[in-house]
Formats: C-alpha cells, sequence, structure tokens
C-alpha cells in the first residue's frame, strides 16, 4: 500500500507542477489558490511519510486481530506508538481533503467577485468548511472517549467504544461529502450565466464537477470501514481519496490544453517568458517591452479567465445589457 500512495503521490506532484506552470504562464503571477494547493501537496507528501511509518504497525495489529499473531502486554509502548501514528495519519488527511475544498473555494472568489450575490452564497459556504473541518478535528481526538483516553488501546478497542468510532465514521463521512457537494454546486449557479458556448459551459461544468470523484470514493471508503474493516481495504480507499482530491484541485487550470487555440496560446507565452530571460540575463542585451502606453515595462500574460474566452472585449456592450456575468480580473 505505501507503494500505491507514493505513486499517486508522485502523480499528483507532477500535475501540480504543470497547475503552477499554466498559471504562471496565463497569469504572470501566483494567487492565494496556489499557496494553498501547495499546501495540500506538502500535506500529502507528509500524510504519506506518516502512512509509510505506521503501516507495519496497522499490519501488525490486523494479524492480532485475525489471531495470526500473539498480542503483546497491554502496557507494551507498541500499541501508543501506533495509536500515535493513527492520529497523526487521520489528521493529515482531514488537513488535505479541507485544504483542497479550500483551494476550489479561493479559486472560485477569483473567477465569481464581480457577483454579490455569488459573493454572500462564497461566505456562507466557507463558513460552513471552516466549521466542519474544526468538528472533524476535534472529534479526533475524543474518539475513544475522552482526551486522556486517545493513546489507551484497550479503551479504543473495547466494543462500546467500537461502536462509537463506526459512528463517527459515519458523520465524517457525511460532512466530508456534504461540503464536497457545497463546494461543487456554488460555481454551477455561475457558469451558466456566462456569454459562453453551450460546449464551453460543458467543459467546464465537467471541470468542476471532478469534486464528485472525491465524494464517491470517500463513501466507498467509508463504506469498506464499516463492512469488511479489512486492513487492506480501507488503506487502499485512503490513498485512493485524499491523492485523487490533490490531483482534482490541479485540473482546472489545464482547461487551457483542452483547445489547440488555447495550447497556442500557452506555448506562446511561455515562449516569451523564456525570451524575457535571455535578454535580460547577464552578457545578453537588455530588452523591455512596453505597455498600452508605449512606455517601458514588465511583459504581460493573459490570465486563467483569457483561457477560458471569456473576457473578449466584443462582449463587454452585450454583458451590460444582458444580465450576463463576466469573470473576474485574476490579475490584479
Amino acid at each position: 500500500m505505501p507503494a500505491l500512495l507514493w505513486t499517486l503521490t508522485a502523480v499528483a506532484i507532477v500535475l501540480s507542477i504543470g497547475r503552477f506552470t499554466i498559471r504562471y504562464a496565463t497569469a504572470g503571477r501566483f494567487h492565494l489558490d496556489d499557496a494553498s494547493h501547495l499546501l495540500s501537496l506538502l500535506l500529502l507528501i507528509g500524510l504519506a511519510a506518516a502512512y509509510t511509518t505506521g503501516f507495519p504497525y496497522s499490519v501488525r495489529i490486523a494479524r492480532i486481530g485475525r489471531k495470526e499473531e500473539e498480542a503483546p502486554p497491554p502496557a507494551d509502548p507498541f500499541y501508543h506508538r501506533y495509536l500515535q501514528l493513527r492520529l497523526t495519519v487521520t489528521l493529515l488527511v482531514f488537513m488535505v481533503l479541507w485544504s483542497v475544498k479550500a483551494t476550489f473555494l479561493i479559486f472560485y472568489r477569483l473567477l465569481f467577485d464581480v457577483s454579490r450575490t455569488f459573493i454572500r452564497m462564497w461566505w456562507a459556504a466557507v463558513a460552513l468548511v471552516f466549521a466542519t473541518f474544526w468538528v472533524c478535528i476535534g472529534s479526533t481526538f475524543t474518539l475513544c472517549g475522552s482526551a486522556s483516553d486517545l493513546y489507551d488501546f484497550k479503551k479504543c478497542s473495547s466494543p462500546e467504544k467500537l461502536h462509537d468510532i463506526r459512528a463517527t465514521y459515519k458523520y465524517w463521512c457525511a460532512l466530508n461529502v456534504g461540503t464536497d457537494l457545497v463546494v461543487l454546486i456554488l460555481p454551477l449557479f455561475m457558469i451558466y450565466g456566462l456569454q459562453l458556448r453551450t460546449s464551453q459551459k460543458l467543459v467546464l461544468t465537467g471541470i468542476f464537477s471532478l469534486g464528485l470523484l472525491i465524494a464517491a470514493v470517500d463513501i466507498l471508503r467509508t463504506v469498506e470501514s464499516l463492512q469488511s474493516g479489512t486492513f487492506s481495504g480501507v488503506a487502499l480507499w485512503s490513498s485512493l481519496e485524499v491523492t485523487i482530491a490533490v490531483i482534482v484541485a490541479s485540473l482546472p487550470l489545464y482547461r487551457v490544453l483542452i483547445t489547440k487555440k488555447g495550447r497556442r496560446s500557452l506555448l506562446s507565452r511561455l515562449s516569451m517568458e523564456r525570451y524575457k530571460n535571455m535578454d535580460e540575463s547577464p552578457g545578453g542585451t537588455e530588452r523591455k517591452f512596453a505597455d498600452d502606453n508605449g512606455s517601458p515595462g514588465k511583459s504581460t500574460v493573459g490570465t486563467f479567465r483569457n483561457d477560458l474566452e471569456t473576457q473578449d472585449s466584443a462582449f463587454s456592450e452585450d454583458a451590460r445589457r444582458t444580465n450576463h456575468v463576466p469573470l473576474a480580473h485574476l490579475s490584479r
């Protein structure tokens, strides 16, 4: 299982690098959602390391549960170490999943911050996501009863506590899936008010609906935990959930690669950046690009909104006459 987790983590790292490259090429700088995505990626790497460390402990616990190995005495430090690692992994899972939600929320704010109605809905979603995060974090420390019993394996594995833990898994799933759906639905109200072709709206809806995949995996992981409870099954779905979440958060910016025009535009901007860097390097010829007024300044690059093809100047007059909502500028 660690091999699978590290493989998927490597995929997430590669796609994240691509996301950052596209953002810088199209916007000329990074934004707050990039910082949030970087945080989720670093947390994922930390989770993979913690999971790898705890894997032998979990395997041994599973063997003890199947009576394939004699259980150590209750005072054995093995139990304390196992519960420490389990707590660490659980906390990191929540941090990864909720930082991904934050990445999407910040991204939506950058796109649609011209709509007052959307901003009100956005703040309500932020409050819900923030509250559910701390509910999940807080309940982790009371999983075995009081916080003082957190590392007491005997109490954590008693029939009463196991029943409570199963109930906790259910409401963790409900909170995670519920907030995923809120984050998913939030931009859909805005997409169909944009001045885009139907095909473009469907593409954007598909991209933003990828969050359903995270919710589906979380449901499958919870069902596996409640029904069979086998270590391999739970570990498999847990690994899939966190890595898919980070991967999905990388994908919206790849929209620029779908169309031939978008690919040409991105390659042109990347070439312009390399050309500028060569000219400004020691020994090269110093070149400056003129701004709109003809004065020297930095070269400008398009934003993600330009790559969505929603900021055509020909649409501006129509937008004022209709209820269509333009996307907010990302290079302020």
